[in-house]
């Protein structure tokens, strides 16, 4: 158990950096990696407080945290990859590519697509009332002979319950239902596609050409495990070490080798797994900004990157934090007010991140939090932390 406290002081010149320590201080923010970019650049980028609270370990530049569902940028990025060597069409069934039938049972004869995988409109019921199954197989998947997606997805499954389904015919506008479950389907097809294994695959197509070179899918392929960051969670006042809490030992290895590409696809968390931190995103959501490549590094064609930022789906009132999306990529006039932005939040085990930009005014705000006292912010679906976080960084940075 960790009492909350500040870094030892040191000098703060940067009106912005002072409001950021202040920030910390009414919100008990453990730690934060944040960056600004604005007319293609970075022009702005720092850390602060604590990675390991209990070892004293304070945030660096090569610090890296897990970032929740940003995660699911780089799944979706992966999986436009393919479709732009013409592996499948946006509105085939993927039943033709997972290599088992996957049906709503109250819609037996209604395909499930790539592009509603993509934008929450399989019908699959949101995680909470589905019985957080992807939590259930992930765990289950923490052993050499892990289940399949078939297990888990098919009626008469080991896995599979009945509540995994809403009563919404696919594709439904009201059906949508925010799933991580989609996002390892997502990464299940990307290793069907293209014969390699997830963490590999993005390590190599996407991570690594734009120069994310301390980020990864893969707590085990990280060089130095004393730059895992910690999340904290707080109970009854007291910060409470859980994910990533390894304490300078790399966690064991799972020898997955016998796993066959494409059968399971939670291995490496791609519903919110990544390992990287605020300096390394500003490459990422810069390729995107750039129409999808960064210093001669192509992730993405233009076309493809438009496809992905135009309204796939729009709906007020279905969901508090989410009232259009593009594929995959969030799409709110909420990050910051009346501006419309583009990108993806993360929250998980006391985490908070957020990668937002504007396509209009040129500037994106990227954010990460390991720990705080946050409580309901007023918009959307943004805490108080945050937005308080978005605010600082706009007027000091952005504005300036």
């Amino acid at each position: 158990m960790s009492l909350w406290k500040q870094p030892p002081a040191k000098e703060l010149t940067a009106e912005v950096d002072k409001k950021i320590v202040a920030l910390m201080e009414t919100y008990q923010i453990v730690g934060v990696s944040a960056a600004v970019v604005k007319e293609n650049q970075v022009v702005w980028a720092n850390e602060y407080g604590w990675s390991d609270l209990d070892r004293e370990i304070a945030v660096t530049e090569d610090t890296v945290f897990r970032i929740a569902s940003i995660s699911k940028l780089f799944v979706a990025t992966s999986l436009m990859q393919q479709y732009e060597q013409g592996k499948f069409q946006l509105d085939d069934d993927i039943s033709d590519y997972l290599g088992f039938s996957f049906r709503n049972p109250h819609y037996p004869d209604v395909p499930i697509t790539f592009r509603q995988l993509l934008t929450h409109t399989t019908s699959l019921n949101e995680d909470e009332t589905g019985g957080e199954l992807y939590v259930v197989f992930s765990k289950a998947s923490r052993q050499s002979d892990p289940p399949t997606m078939e297990d888990l997805l098919v009626p008469d499954g080991s896995l599979y319950v009945d509540s995994l389904w809403s009563s919404f015919q696919p594709g439904d506008p009201q059906c949508f239902a925010y799933s991580n479950l989609a996002s390892m389907i997502v990464a299940a097809m990307v290793e069907r596609m293209s014969g390699e294994r997830f963490d590999q695959y993005c390590r190599d197509h996407i991570l690594r050409p734009l120069g994310m070179t301390v980020s990864d899918f893969h707590a085990q392929a990280l060089a130095d495990i004393n730059k895992l960051g910690v999340i904290y969670s707080l109970e009854k006042g007291q910060f409470i070490a859980g994910v990533d809490d390894c304490k300078g030992v790399k966690p064991e290895s799972i020898d997955w080798s016998n796993v066959a590409l494409g059968t399971n696809g939670s291995l490496f968390g791609p519903q919110g797994g990544l390992r990287t931190n605020a300096r390394e995103l500003s490459k990422f959501m810069m390729a995107i900004m750039r129409g999808g490549s960064l210093n001669g590094a192509r992730i993405l064609q233009p076309e493809t990157v438009e496809l992905m930022l135009s309204t796939q789906w729009a709906q007020a009132g279905v969901d508090q934090g989410f009232q259009a999306i593009g594929l995959q990529f969030h799409i709110t006039d909420e990050f910051i007010p009346a501006k419309r932005m583009f990108g993806h939040g993360g929250s998980a085990y006391g985490l908070y991140s957020g990668l937002y930009f504007s396509r209009e005014e040129d500037f994106g705000i990227i954010f990460v939090t390991n720990g705080s006292n946050a409580s309901a912010g007023t918009r959307g679906s943004f805490n108080n932390v945050e937005e308080a976080l978005i605010d600082t960084l706009y007027e000091e940075i952005v504005k300036e």
